[in-house]
């Protein structure tokens, strides 16, 4: 199943954290893999100099602007599609997949499994992996390791495998989402086509979760806000919109309770609410300015 593979990352600003993920890529395991497309949204750290990029392998992209995480993974997904390959599998820049993931990928039985069209192979957390599902919010679980794939309805694109046959389908996932909520937009989109989503608990993705690092900066916020209530409004779920309401009474009692620049936070969670009801996308909030 799993036999002509593209990788797709989106970087910015991490140049040493690219090279050290791209060296890890770049080894003897994982000859088979066709072709890497990184997607730079425009990082000023001089990153399109690192002398790796010149591997025949490597399909660099500099983007004009910045287009946050979605335009990045959308403009990954464009490029894969005019390659031969099956299968894309998604990075974020401080994350790659360890030595035996390709042989334990394909060593897994989907023979079962007749539409797959998202398969998440996972990290370890504490000899476990998270699985996760819509319920109007994103709802986690964990389970024990195992190379068995279990079927879920939702799952984050670090770490996972797209096919070709759904990206026609669906399409990309939408960059006017800019950060945030976009892969749970797309997840819900391929089960409308009836397309399967699993996740491979086998815990061989490392990933050094460099973005959440320094905490939730202000501009976050407002993405995620937004984001998940357009969504839920998009699609009419009255569940989706209460636990979206649950959601963001509990973040703003922990922002006037816990968290620095109060004012700023709450004055953007405010103009998110009002952005998502109008239908507002894009990138409305520069991350630079909100840090």
């Amino acid at each position: 199943m799993f036999e002509k593979i593209d990788i797709g990352i989106v970087t910015f600003n991490r140049k040493e954290t690219l090279l050290h993920t791209l060296e890890n890529i770049l080894i003897k395991e994982f000859q088979e893999i066709n072709a890497i497309h990184i997607i730079d949204n425009n990082s000023s750290d001089g990153t399109e100099n690192l002398p790796i990029l010149l591997n025949e392998k490597i399909n660099y992209i500099k983007l004009k602007e910045n287009i946050g995480s979605a335009g990045g993974f959308a403009e990954a997904m464009n490029q894969f599609s005019m390659t031969d390959s099956d299968w894309l599998w998604l990075f974020n820049d401080d994350s790659f997949p360890m030595s035996n993931s390709l042989k334990l990928l394909k060593s897994a039985n989907f023979e079962k499994i007749s539409k797959l069209g998202l398969l998440k192979v996972s990290r370890e957390l504490e000899g476990k992996s998270e699985i996760l599902y819509w319920k109007g919010v994103r709802k986690t679980t964990t389970i024990p390791i195992s190379n068995v794939p279990v079927k879920c309805d939702l799952v984050t694109f670090d770490g996972s495998l797209v096919s070709k046959d759904l990206i026609r389908r669906i399409g990309t996932c939408n960059p006017k989402f800019f950060m945030g909520t976009y892969e749970f937009d797309f997840c819900l989109r391929a089960k409308d086509e009836k397309y399967e989503i699993y996740t491979l608990p086998n815990g061989s993705i490392y990933d050094l979760k460099l973005g959440s690092a320094s905490g939730s900066p202000p501009w976050r916020t407002y993405y995620n806000t937004r984001n998940h209530l357009y969504l839920v409004l998009e699609r009419r779920s009255l569940k989706g919109v209460w636990e979206w309401l649950k959601r963001e009474l509990k973040y703003t009692y922990g922002i006037i309770t816990q968290r620095d620049r109060k004012l700023k936070r709450i004055s953007l969670k405010i103009k998110a609410t009002i952005d998502a009801v109008s239908g507002k996308l894009g990138k409305t909030i520069d991350p630079v300015k909100f840090r």
